[in-house]
């Protein structure tokens, strides 16, 4: 009978000391997500930023090579 009340105050000191622990586990678990989160965010807004620098460059260049462009066809539609 004395197994059984010193798993029982075992169990209830735990209890009490994960009440206590929790919010500050939380915490520090939501602060470790948030900031791989930021570096994630940041990592990809250089690589967008940098990729709209090439893009922007080939767009100049396809805009120069415009004048080169075929004959326009118009087709009209048969009933």
């Amino acid at each position: 009978m004395e197994t059984f009340f010193e798993i029982l105050l075992v169990l209830i000191v735990l209890s009490f000391i994960l009440r206590k622990l929790a919010p500050y586990l939380l915490l520090l678990f939501l602060r470790r997500i948030q900031k791989q989160m930021r570096n994630n965010f940041e990592s990809n807004l250089k690589t967008n930023f940098n990729f709209n620098k090439d893009k922007n460059k080939k767009e100049l260049k396809k805009d120069s090579n415009k004048d080169n462009v075929g004959e326009y066809i118009d087709y009209e539609e048969i009933d």
